[in-house]
C-alpha cells in the first residue's frame, strides 16, 4: 500500500526519524520520482495499441475493467 503525507515543517524530522525505524516502512522522496520521457510515453501507448490488437484477433485475453479495479 502506498500512503502520501503533508507533515508541517516543524515535526517532519521527528516522523521521519520515527518511521525510518520501522522495518516495514520504505520512504521515497518526491526526488525519486522520475517523469517519464515523451518517447516513453509513446512507446507504452504502442505496447497498448498492440495488446488491443492482439485481444482483437484473439490471440490474447485481456483483463476486464472489473477485474482491474477490484485488485484496487
Amino acid at each position: 500500500m502506498k500512503v502520501t503525507l503533508e507533515i508541517n515543517d516543524n515535526k517532519a524530522a521527528a516522523f521521519i526519524n520515527f518511521i525510518k525505524s520501522l522495518d516495514f516502512v520504505h520512504i521515497h522522496s518526491e526526488e525519486d520520482y522520475k517523469e517519464p520521457t515523451k518517447q516513453e510515453i509513446i512507446e507504452s501507448i504502442r505496447q497498448g495499441m498492440k495488446e488491443v490488437q492482439l485481444h482483437q484477433e484473439g490471440k490474447i485475453k485481456l483483463q476486464s475493467a472489473r477485474d482491474f479495479l477490484n485488485e484496487l
